[in-house]
């Protein structure tokens, strides 16, 4: 009987660390945007979702690389609030005036730290030096 206990104690152990540590990897910092170097992104709004842990916007850009949709991230659902966004402010075929900080690969996207929509500005700031540098 103790052996059987035993066993069941350290599979559910095992089970609970698998999924602290499934937890750890999906929250990641945001050091790979450069923070230094805000830009200003224009397009229509494909996809908004204001969400925790973080909210994601997919974008329909037109530049010197062609028409396509980019994809960015930005701060929590709470923050949103905070800075003064209301639910329905953004939607589908809206458009949309980003600042944002760029992917550091210089890939498509970034992190979205503010933007103009309907002569609504709202002003998410940046991060922590924590988020930043992930230290």
């Amino acid at each position: 009987m103790w052996r059987v206990t035993r066993q069941l104690s350290l599979a559910a152990g095992a089970a609970a660390l698998a999924l602290v540590a499934m937890n750890a990897a999906a929250h990641h910092s945001a050091a790979q945007y450069d923070f230094g170097k805000l830009t200003t992104i224009v397009g229509t709004v494909k996809e908004f979702h204001v969400m925790n842990p973080h909210t994601s916007a997919v974008v329909v850009v037109s530049d010197s690389k062609g028409t396509r949709p980019v994809t960015f991230e930005a701060h929590s659902a709470s923050h949103f609030y905070r800075s003064g966004y209301t639910n329905g402010l953004v939607k589908a075929g809206d458009k949309i005036k980003l600042t944002v900080a760029p992917r550091r690969d210089g890939k498509d996207g970034g992190y979205i730290v503010g933007f103009t929509v309907h002569g609504k500005t709202v002003a998410l700031g940046g991060v922590s030096r924590r988020e930043r540098t992930g230290k």
